[in-house]
C-alpha cells in the first residue's frame, strides 16, 4: 500500500474508532515528499459540516507551516473530494489530489454530494434551493475601501 494512502487510512480508522468522523481521511505531502499532516474527518467531533478530511488537512498544514500558500503540495484522499474540499485546495494552491474511492462509493456509504455537484454545474438547479443573489453592496462598500487603504 502506498505510504501516503496508508497514513490517510490509519487517520480515518482512528477517527472512526474515536467517533470523531466518518470514513474519510487525507494526507498532505510537501513538494519534497515529506508528510505535512495525515488526518481524519472531524465532522462528528466538532459538529462542523466543514470538517472534511481534506479541509482539515489544509487548515492544519497552513497553521503548521505558517502560510496560506500550499503550492506544490499533493493531497492523498481516501475518497473523491467534494466541491467544498476542491475549492479549498484550489484556494491554497494545491494542484494535485489523488483519491482512492469515488463519489459513487461515498453515496453508497450514505454520504451523497451529487446534488451539490449538479447544483453548482447548473445541470440540475432544482437539486437544492439556495437563494444566492447580490444585495447590500452599498452597505458593505466601506470594507473594500478600508482594505485598499491598508498599508500593512
Amino acid at each position: 500500500m502506498d505510504e501516503y494512502f496508508r497514513l490517510a487510512c490509519e487517520a480515518t480508522l482512528a477517527g472512526m474508532d474515536a467517533g470523531t468522523g466518518g470514513p474519510f481521511g487525507a494526507t498532505l505531502v510537501d513538494p519534497d515528499g515529506k508528510v505535512v499532516v495525515a488526518v481524519g474527518n472531524t465532522v462528528g467531533r466538532d459538529l462542523d459540516p466543514s470538517g472534511h478530511a481534506e479541509l482539515v488537512a489544509v487548515r492544519e498544514a497552513c497553521r503548521t507551516l505558517g502560510t496560506l500558500d500550499l503550492s506544490g503540495h499533493t493531497m492523498y484522499a481516501t475518497c473523491e473530494p467534494c466541491p467544498m474540499c476542491v475549492a479549498v485546495m484550489m484556494l491554497a494552491g494545491i494542484t494535485t489530489c489523488h483519491y482512492a474511492s469515488t463519489d459513487a462509493d461515498a453515496t453508497d456509504g450514505g454520504f451523497p454530494v451529487d446534488h451539490i455537484r449538479d447544483f453548482l454545474a447548473g445541470t440540475r438547479p432544482e437539486a437544492f434551493t439556495l437563494v444566492h443573489e447580490p444585495d447590500g453592496r452599498e452597505d458593505c462598500a466601506g470594507i473594500w475601501t478600508s482594505w485598499h487603504e491598508k498599508t500593512d
